[in-house]
């Protein structure tokens, strides 16, 4: 890959981090579950951290990393996951999955280019992240723990 590629994959990532923060922000703000809210936390400042450790490398390979705001594409996720989220803590998980499968498969791809080594290394523990994410998520909606908890549905 060019150094040109190689920014402009990056950036990609970085932008849909900062997508991923935003919508995040929208399940938390709609969800009750205490645990649940936590752990959905800890995941968008797992997101906030991909941010932080990719853009040098953007910048690295000669362009400006993303601005902290959504693209088009975000706003729309950011929306999606706002209506489906005042639904309750079930559509919110829902949505955030529907976002995490995106953001996995991206990952997953970016994982398997040929970067030098210090990137493919972040790029790698960031795929490991959004895989521990959606596992969380789809473990979280089968076993529904927010109808034991007395959290709303």
């Amino acid at each position: 890959m060019t150094n040109e590629q190689m920014a402009k994959e990056l950036k990609g990532l970085v932008q849909l981090d900062i997508d991923a923060i935003r919508a995040y922000q929208q399940a938390i703000d709609n969800i009750d579950d205490f645990t649940i809210k936590s752990r959905l936390t800890e995941f968008q400042q797992d997101h906030r951290r991909h941010m932080t450790d990719l853009s040098p490398f953007v910048t690295r390979f000669g362009d400006k990393p993303p601005a902290d705001k959504p693209d088009m594409k975000g706003f729309l996720i950011q929306g999606m996951t706002a209506i489906r989220s005042k639904m309750g803590t079930e559509q919110a998980l829902k949505a955030m999955q529907s976002n995490e499968r995106l953001t996995n498969r991206n990952y997953r791809e970016a994982a398997s280019m040929a970067w030098p080594a210090d990137v493919l290394l972040v790029v790698q523990r960031c795929a490991d992240d959004e895989r521990r994410h959606l596992e969380y998520i789809d473990r979280t909606l089968q076993t529904r723990p927010w109808e034991s908890s007395g959290a709303h549905a």
